[in-house]
């Protein structure tokens, strides 16, 4: 089986997978508790509760030290077959009777297969078709919008998938690590850190064995349909039109956005994860205000009803928010800004103690709820990990570009008072610094805040435009391409959003108003996050980072601007047909527009970090070979790919050992096959290696001298490739009948020597290029 293959099986049952724990067993336990809720509602639901319980139970089965397969398996079906059996209890002796009587009727020849088949087509018939001829149609023209849907997203993703095997992101094998730390019940080794999407890749491991660099390949497209989904989810909870929540899908694959805004969605990472609950928890928060409305104008006995609908709502909000931050607080970032919007646009029902109080009490909780991992891992004597200081800091407030000068100045200053002659001792004792320096520092903060000051006696006017045209041009460069127009669109939705909720708060539509409002007031704070230096706010985050979920709030707000629109045009009409009607149109003109034009992205191409030459080899050493009979000698990421499968050498490492052969003499490697890893072409590894492959004129300089993995970045890669490649050679020339060719591409070779692991070879030669000396004029890398 090609690779090509081997992955789309592969996604097809990490997708399989996920979707059975995450709503399958769900839907098996709460489909009679969530049936009075709209599909949007109950999937939303559904996958809430699927991903919040397989976290927190990892979570405690990590805290006893007894996470493993037999656990999370037993506690996974466990309690839902318990639940189950339990709500069926009066039924199970007549089912059981019933297929014991089929059987045994079946078995002795009472009754023949073709009757059996024919009665078990009919049942189903009888349960799932039978009067049921307009909920298939109209099922049946959703899925085909859907399937349309997941066409174009595949369109856009899933070549890259196939295409590129290794993993396309620099700090995966960092997650990879964290992950296999799990299966050792060592949660939180690298200190405290949201870990849900940690969690749910060990958890997929360790129940369906699925191995965790096949998961870490494949799980980014994955996870990249369920956040276009989600929007489309989340859409259809506050959208007017039954299919204009599918622009929403249709705008994030129109070629408009820069390519560092769907480059990450290749990659397994937390971040995007995370995007899958922001829109979904917060459009619970937004249907709560709508329905605790209703309760209290309705009469008493429909108010138990929809108190309950209320509760159901917070209950829902107060799971998505907290699964936010659960799995990486960039998402809770946003989440709370769209939160902060939902309040503006509902400001009038917002203000009221009746509202407030149940909102931010769920709010309170939700925090609480994701922390209390946290915090028991903080009691336990773990350190936060390094990334969380930053978050905190961003919590506790930074100084702005004005404070900083201001310090700066003031610093300045007193140094230049105690400074006396050619050089001033630092206050603690430490380094010298100089007066011309002193000078030039002052002199530096002084013309920033002269400047700032010259900013402020511009006319208001003037500097408005400033800012709008530093706005504008600042997501353009970090958001939109080249198509024209993009920008002032985006700009001009926020006043257009505001204008249609102003238009439906007068048509008393007060409901979807708020919607608009809220929308409107998320999509300007978006904006100015994005641009946040620019305008002298805090930047909670770079730009780049930003522009990923600002690319996913305009769409967001588009498609809810194109709902309303489409609704006013036709909202005289009372009749759900003409509403189907009508957003059906509206998406088949929208789609035909995109096509015709040349609008829709063609499919991304992201570069992986590692050659498909390496991943298929580790598929095959993995299938072919016993655990732990075999050695990898390669790069650094199949260290954490195969860490529990076999032994890992550094090339770096060997490649070092043998600058001396006195002091290493002996380099072996006592397993039944090692395997060298090669890249003929090495790959652009943090930067380009500036060479098409390698060359005697790499192995006769030194060897790279960077710790960590820097001899595996950028120009030092095409070094410590050569070196490898001639070291090869050599050995082959001097072993031909033991070093053969396992695998070989254009730009790859694997060499594998089978040995006796009781006489293992010595891998130390000399290979002509072992220590070369710089040559004259040159510098060692």
């Amino acid at each position: 089986m090609t690779m090509k293959w081997l992955t789309i099986l592969q996604f097809l049952e990490i997708v399989a997978a996920y979707g059975i724990v995450t709503l399958f067993l769900p839907w098996l336990v709460l489909r009679k508790r969530f049936r009075r809720f709209s599909s949007a509602e109950q999937l939303t639901g559904y996958f809430f509760a699927g991903n919040f319980y397989i976290i927190y139970l990892v979570y405690l089965l990590q805290f006893l030290h007894i996470s493993n397969r037999v656990t999370l398996t037993a506690g996974t079906v466990g309690p839902f077959l318990l639940v189950w059996i339990w709500k069926r209890r009066s039924k199970i002796p007549g089912v059981i009777e019933w297929v014991l009587e089929n059987a045994e009727r079946l078995l002795s020849g009472e009754r023949g297969k073709k009757t059996s088949l024919v009665q078990l087509r009919g049942t189903i018939y009888r349960r799932f078709f039978r009067g049921k001829r307009k909920q298939w149609l109209n099922v049946l023209l959703e899925l085909a919008v859907m399937g349309a849907a997941i066409a174009a997203i595949t369109y856009v993703y899933g070549p890259n998938m196939i295409e590129a095997y290794g993993y396309k992101a620099s700090d995966i094998p960092v997650h990879n690590y964290w992950i296999n730390e799990l299966d050792r019940n060592n949660i939180w080794f690298a200190g405290v850190y949201p870990y849900g999407f940690h969690i749910v890749i060990y958890y997929l491991h360790m129940v369906f064995g699925i191995k965790t660099y096949v998961l870490l390949r494949i799980f980014g497209v994955v996870q990249t349909y369920f956040v276009y989904l989600a929007m489309v989810v989340a859409l259809k909870m506050v959208c007017k039109g039954r299919f204009t929540p599918y622009l929403g899908v249709l705008f994030y694959v129109m070629d408009i956005f820069n390519r560092n805004t769907y480059a990450r969605f290749e990659s397994a990472l937390p971040q995007e994860f995370s995007m899958i609950f922001i829109l979904t928890s917060v459009c619970m928060a937004i249907r709560f205000f709508q329905e605790f409305a209703r309760e209290q104008k309705a009469e008493e006995n429909e108010k138990k009803e929809l108190d309950q609908n209320c509760r159901w709502y917070l209950i829902q909000f107060a799971i998505g928010f907290s699964l936010t931050l659960t799995i990486h607080f960039y998402g809770t970032m946003i989440a709370g800004l769209l939160c902060i919007g939902v309040a503006v646009g509902f400001c009038f029902r917002f203000a009221r103690w009746k509202y407030f109080r149940r909102i931010m009490v769920t709010g309170i909780l939700s925090v609480l709820l994701s922390v209390l991992p946290m915090a028991a891992g903080v009691a336990m004597g773990k350190g936060l990990q390094g990334s969380l200081y930053w978050g905190l800091s961003v919590i506790n407030g930074g100084k702005d570009d004005e404070t900083e000068a201001t310090d700066s100045l003031v610093e300045n200053t007193e140094l230049s008072t105690i400074s006396e002659s050619e050089g001033t001792e630092n206050r603690d004792g430490g380094s010298t610094v100089s007066a011309s320096q002193v000078e030039a520092l002052k002199k530096a903060a002084e013309e920033k805040l002269a400047e700032q000051a010259k900013e402020q006696q511009k006319p208001l006017k003037e500097r408005l435009k400033e800012k709008f045209a530093a706005v504008r041009s600042s997501i353009r460069v970090n958001v939109m391409n080249v198509k024209p127009y993009i920008v002032e669109i985006t700009l001009g939705s926020i006043v257009l959003l505001a204008a249609l909720g102003s238009l439906m708060a007068l048509l008393r539509e007060i409901d979807f108003a708020g919607v608009i409002f809220s929308t409107a007031f998320y999509l300007l704070c978006m904006c100015c996050l994005q641009c946040a230096s620019l305008l002298h706010l805090p930047a909670l985050m770079d730009p780049n980072r930003c522009s990923i979920f600002l690319c996913y709030s305009v769409c967001f707000s588009w498609t809810l601007g194109a709902d309303a629109i489409v609704h006013l045009l036709i909202r005289w009409w009372k009749r759900r047909w003409a509403s189907n009607v009508a957003s059906i149109l509206t998406l088949v003109i929208a789609v035909s527009a995109v096509v015709s034009n040349g609008l829709l992205r063609k499919p991304i191409v992201v570069g992986a970090l590692e050659d498909n030459g390496a991943i298929a080899c580790v598929t095959n050493i993995l299938k072919e070979n016993k655990n732990f009979t075999w050695t990898i000698c390669s790069a650094n990421d199949e260290l954490r790919m195969t860490e529990f499968y076999g032994y890992h050498y550094e090339t770096i490492t060997f490649l070092r050992e043998l600058q001396d052969l006195k002091k290493n003499p002996e380099i072996i490697m006592p397993t039944q096959n090692v395997y060298f890893f090669v890249e003929k072409i090495p790959i652009d590894y943090a930067g380009s290696t500036n060479h098409k492959e390698v060359t005697v004129e790499g192995a006769e300089a030194p060897l790279p001298s960077a710790g960590g993995i820097g001899p595996y970045l950028a120009e030092n890669r095409w070094y410590t490739m050569c070196h490898i490649y001639y070291w090869a050679q050599k050995f082959k020339e001097l072993y031909p009948d033991e070093m053969e060719v396992y695998y070989e591409t254009d730009s790859f070779i694997c060499y594998r020597v089978q040995q006796n692991v009781n006489s293992p070879y010595n891998f130390a030669i000399d290979y002509g290029y072992n220590n070369p000396t710089p040559k004259a004029g040159s510098e060692e890398e």
